[in-house]
């Protein structure tokens, strides 16, 4: 849950794009999370949306 932290929601609110760059890293790292499946798919769901509604800036 430390990945998920206001201060980088916040940078994607904003539209910095470096934010938009570590979802997309995060999105790859938890498609292929073994450990803890359940989290990674609530937090992939999360971030996945997050990729899709602010990909286009």
């Amino acid at each position: 849950m430390d990945l998920i932290t206001t201060s980088l929601l916040d940078e994607v609110r904003d539209r910095v794009p470096a934010a938009l760059d570590r979802l997309r890293e995060l999105d790859h790292g938890l498609r292929d999370q073994q450990e803890g499946r359940h989290r990674a798919d609530a937090l992939y769901a999360l971030i996945g949306n997050l990729v899709e509604d602010y990909k286009n800036w």
